[in-house]
């Protein structure tokens, strides 16, 4: 297994994406978003606030909702039904109603982003981790890892990942198509005391046959 973010090879076009925060900077999907950026005939922001800027994604959008209620998320579904395709939704720490996801065709990209907990992880394609920095998040994507990766692992083996990930400051990525794991590095170029590109590759080396044994 190769555990680098390079490596994901999941087809993100018409996917369904979770990205758990909290980020504190752009999550790893921006790279993957700037990259399909020109296929997207309209790309539409799904946000709480009255703010018309995204704070984790930060595109041209043609049109922006205020999501309140169900009848903001009627108008959502009529207005992507119609809309030219393909299409890019982004949602901003908003719950997903269970109903949505059966009316996203496939000429919709759908990404989720959020700093809340979800409990549902059927529905997505992907899973874009941020890094772990605080005890409670970590808890949170060590008990996704039980849900989505290898379910053969131990309690102590999946904790271990989780807490060498947190350790050395990196995400971590899950694609459904290939059911593997992939680690990027979000500080690789600051300067200090942060591990280097060369650092995380022999740590992450380390995971990768700690999680061929199994």
């Amino acid at each position: 297994m190769d555990i680098k973010l390079d490596a994901f090879n999941t087809q993100l076009q018409g996917c369904r994406i979770l990205c758990q925060g909290p980020f504190h900077k752009y999550p790893p999907i921006m790279e993957y978003i700037q990259t399909l950026r020109e296929p997207f005939k309209k790309k539409i922001l799904l946000t709480k606030t009255t703010f018309s800027l995204s704070k984790y994604l930060p595109l041209q959008y043609d049109t922006i909702f205020q999501i309140k209620d169900s009848t903001d998320w009627t108008m959502v579904l009529t207005y992507a039904t119609y809309a030219p395709k393909p299409l890019l939704l982004v949602s901003e720490d908003i719950q997903i109603p269970d109903g949505l996801w059966g009316k996203l065709s496939k000429a919709m990209t759908f990404v989720n982003m959020t700093s809340s907990p979800v409990i549902s992880l059927r529905p997505y394609d992907a899973i874009f981790f941020a890094p772990m920095e605080d005890a409670t998040f970590t808890e949170h994507v060590y008990k996704i890892l039980q849900s989505v990766y290898r379910a053969t692992y131990s309690t102590k083996e999946h904790k271990e990942v989780v807490q060498e990930l947190r350790v050395a400051g990196a995400g971590l990525a899950w694609g459904k198509e290939d059911a593997q794991l992939y680690w990027y590095d979000p500080v690789a170029q600051n300067a200090g005391d942060q591990l280097t590109s060369a650092q995380l590759a022999d740590l992450f080396s380390c995971l990768a046959g700690q999680f061929q044994r199994s």
